[in-house]
């Protein structure tokens, strides 16, 4: 690319004096259909970049307008292809690549440095340094942009974590780590993996936000045991009523951290499950290149997808579990003059935490 712009600089030079741009143009051009091919199209490319340096006076949209069509001429066709998103971005660097080169051209043909250079040096040298920074232009070619989005569920996970949890969490990133070294990215299995080991961190997050709150079980039964004795000892059918009502609000406390204790244990559960199904098809996958080369291959296949069966059920059960289907904060009772309604808003709190939501299917 440098040598063309260098040589295309030179041969220019007694025909024009837009010799060090128009050449820089063809060499850019030059090392781009090298490098991806299209040698017609980059050439016309930068013959027709060329053409407002001879039209227009120089300014900044004449040199915008010269920079977006050699942008195209670099970012289109060629092996890697460059498309959507991807090709935008290159199509907008290299415009922002050739502004650059120019400046460059220009700055090395004005210098002071120069002046005493005899003016066919001047621009061939003008044109190879502009065609050297062209080669920027293609690095968009190179460059391949990515979202992990495993590691960004990563980022999300509480610090407060439970340590079992965590463990768990560990656990499925090690397999991950593990797949994509082994398993092509056009492999569905490597996008299975991904997917259970990113429902395990999403079911881990949502875990941190179901929490008994409120104290202890022993300093709930020892309030209620207290609360047992008052209401033996009262006289009063106002105060003993007051009593009965604070005592069935505890009770129903007691329900709700005993459901969210048990969504927990079967979250946890769950959780294990899926992490060893994930380790048992990482096994499978990781061996299946081997093994398909034997004479048992089809079976090993037929295997593996029985095994990809078996994650994607886990991780259906993992999702269906909720949690937080039942409240955790405390439930208070103030007193009030009517002791009925009191019993009945407990009595509607009892019978609401008296049923357990159904456990899903895994």
């Amino acid at each position: 690319m440098v040598l063309g712009g260098a040589a295309a600089g030179l041969a220019l030079h007694p025909l024009t004096v837009h010799a060090p741009i128009v050449g820089g143009l063809a060499g850019i051009a030059i090392g781009t259909a090298a490098g991806y091919g299209k040698p017609a199209f980059r050439i016309a490319a930068a013959a027709l970049a060329s053409i407002p340096l001879f039209l227009m006076a120089p300014s900044p949209p004449m040199l915008a307008a010269v920079a977006c069509t050699m942008g195209l001429g670099v970012a289109l066709f060629g092996s890697p292809g460059l498309r959507g998103a991807r090709g935008l971005f290159a199509m907008m660097f290299g415009a922002a690549t050739t502004l650059l080169a120019i400046w460059a051209a220009v700055r090395v043909t004005g210098a002071h440095e120069t002046h005493a250079w005899p003016a066919w040096a001047r621009d061939t040298v003008a044109s190879g340094a502009m065609s050297m920074i062209g080669v920027i232009a293609m690095l968009p070619r190179h460059l391949a942009m990515s979202f992990d989005p495993v590691g960004a569920a990563v980022r999300r996970l509480p610090t407060d974590l439970d340590g079992e949890v965590r463990e768990l969490c560990n656990r499925s990133l090690a397999i991950w780590s593990s797949a994509k070294d082994k398993l092509d990215d056009s492999d569905p299995g490597r996008a299975l993996v991904r997917d259970g080991v990113m429902k395990t961190l999403e079911v881990a997050t949502k875990s941190a936000d179901v929490k008994v709150a409120g104290g202890t079980d022993g300093e709930l039964a020892k309030r209620m045991e207290d609360l047992d004795a008052r209401i033996a000892n009262a006289t009063d059918a106002e105060v003993k009523s007051q009593y009965q009502s604070a005592r069935g609000a505890l009770e129903d406390q007691r329900r709700y951290r005993d459901h969210i204790k048990q969504n927990r244990e079967r979250l946890i559960a769950r959780m294990h499950n899926h992490v060893a199904a994930l380790e048992k098809f990482q096994l499978a996958a990781g061996g299946l290149a081997a093994v398909r080369a034997a004479t048992a291959g089809a079976q090993a296949v037929k295997q593996l997808e029985e095994l990809s069966a078996d994650v994607a059920a886990s991780g259906e059960a993992l999702a269906e579990l909720e949690l937080g289907s039942n409240p955790s904060t405390e439930v208070t009772l103030s007193a009030a003059p009517n002791s009925s309604n009191d019993a009945k808003s407990a009595n509607a709190v009892t019978d609401a935490a008296s049923e357990p939501s159904a456990p899903a299917s895994a």
